[in-house]
């Protein structure tokens, strides 16, 4: 009898606690969910190497704890140049994964993520099943060029965006539904500025999706107990044998801004610049600037560019860093991250944007504004692979994507410390989680005060000597070209 009445209990027992746990898990409340997190590397080697440490450490905590997780690295599982835009890959992830895992986190090279808490905390308080992206969710201030004005009559502030450096999370529903469903038809903007942006923007328009703001993601040096991830301020670390030295800075100007632009640059972060080149369409002594043989065009500026790049070709410099007359610099920061990379190796480095990726033909490039960096290697690649401008007025910073993506075969290299706009035209918690190297344009704001709260305080404790004088510019070449526009005839939008 003893033994009945405790077999019987002891079924009664497990009873309880299977039905106990079924009802927990119908609310959320315990056990665990499945995740793959899919960090956005790239091929460079410098990125790929930190992608890869953060690969390795997340899969310690999944091994650690047996948990149900797993990571890839994006370059890896797809090696397009697309395959950074995501929504292209989406399909194929779906396909591949969405019936062995329940939730899908992208994450960059620097998210920091607590694995055990993600699955066996946050994730169950949210059902799978129903479309959802998780996310830090950032908004702008004010209509902003680079999101192409959007809202410009409506409250800004209500359209949320995923922070993608604190991480973001779909619905295996949400994958499935966009997944299945996706279209080359449904993809067809020509160009990709912000992805995260974009793909906010195209989930409300396609699927009448408004992106989930959480807690537990964070972001801009955020650390409470609360926070599952999280992403430090960042400027790499990667010791100090990169000098001034190994630097020519090739700055585009023209006859009309060598009064009002060029002057910010020079009184600013152009004092701290060992070798530096102002290249116009006038001889200007005062300054000086070289007349570079280019005759000025309203946009475009191919020309002038590939001339820096051909005159660089005949320089012992380490790297080339082409810049506007109206961009702004951190030259103290530019270094520090110079020393990360190899000049050895083909490298174009700056903010990527891209072209024609979501259809599958197009490439990366480096946008102008923010400063376009060439290693000694990419320089000499220029040359040898005989690229060339198919007009003067070409956009500059497109071609140079396009020859090193399809011309020479190694994409450009993306850092989010440069900058093609103003401080004012990005998110206060996108620009919280860095430490920026560059900003553009004198547009509404004033330029010295943008160098000053950003850079000058670094500049002036990393020089201490600045450069009273510029560097003399090289003698102009002695080619026969058009004749030069007089002033009143420029027109320039750079």
């Amino acid at each position: 009898m003893m033994h009945f009445q405790a077999g019987s209990y002891l079924l009664c027992l497990l009873a309880n606690l299977y039905f106990i746990s079924l009802c927990n898990y119908a609310s959320g409340t315990t056990g665990s969910s499945s995740v793959l997190i899919i960090i956005r590397d790239q091929a460079n080697e410098y990125h790929h190497k930190l992608a890869t440490a953060k690969k390795a450490e997340l899969d310690s905590q999944i091994k650690a704890d047996n948990l149900n997780a797993k990571v890839i690295l994006l370059h890896e599982e797809y090696p397009v140049e697309g395959a950074w835009t995501i929504l292209p890959v989406l399909p194929d992830i779906a396909r591949k994964y969405a019936d062995e895992f329940k939730w899908f986190m992208f994450i960059e090279e620097g998210t920091t993520v607590d694995v055990k808490q993600l699955t066996t905390s946050f994730l169950t308080k949210h059902d799978p099943a129903a479309f959802k992206l998780l996310c830090r969710c950032l908004h702008d201030n004010s209509p902003t060029i680079i999101h192409h004005f959007a809202f410009v009559n409506k409250a800004i502030k209500k359209f949320k965006y995923p922070d993608f450096d604190a991480g973001w999370i779909w619905s295996t529903a949400l994958l499935q539904k966009v997944g299945f469903n996706l279209t080359p038809e449904t993809l067809e903007s020509d160009f990709q500025i912000d992805t995260k942006h974009e793909i906010a923007m195209w989930l409300e328009e396609h699927h009448d999706l408004k992106v989930t703001c959480v807690k537990e993601l964070c972001g801009g040096g955020e650390n409470t107990k609360r926070c599952i991830t999280k992403f430090d301020k960042f400027l790499p670390d990667c010791g100090d044998k990169v000098t001034l030295d190994d630097v020519l800075v090739s700055v585009k100007t023209t006859l009309m801004f060598h009064k009002d632009r060029v002057p910010v640059v020079q009184k600013t972060w152009g004092k701290y610049v060992k070798n530096i080149r102002y290249y116009s369409n006038v001889t200007d002594p005062t300054i000086p600037t070289m007349d570079c043989g280019v005759p000025n065009t309203v946009s475009g500026h191919c020309g002038k560019m590939e001339k820096i790049i051909l005159d660089a070709y005949e320089t012992p410099y380490d790297w080339l860093v082409i810049a506007d007359d109206d961009s702004i610099i951190g030259v103290s920061r530019l270094l520090k991250l110079l020393n990360c990379y190899d000049p050895n190796r083909i490298i174009v480095l700056g903010e990527r944007y891209g072209f024609g990726l979501l259809s599958g033909y197009g490439y990366g490039y480096i946008t102008g504004g923010g400063g376009m960096v060439m290693s000694r290697a990419a320089v000499k690649a220029w040359k040898d692979k005989g690229c060339h401008c198919p007009s003067i007025d070409t956009p500059d910073d497109m071609f140079l994507g396009q020859c090193f993506s399809l011309v020479v075969g190694v994409p450009v290299t993306h850092s989010p410390l440069f900058h093609q706009a103003r401080p004012d035209d990005y998110a206060d918690g996108y620009l919280g989680n860095q430490e920026p190297i560059s900003f553009h344009k004198h547009w509404e704001v004033d330029p010295y005060e943008v160098y000053a709260d950003w850079f000058a305080q670094e500049d002036k404790a990393m020089f201490a000597a600045p450069n009273a004088k510029p560097t003399e510019a090289p003698e102009p070449q002695v080619i026969p070209i058009p004749p030069t526009p007089t002033e009143n005839q420029i027109k320039d939008e750079l």
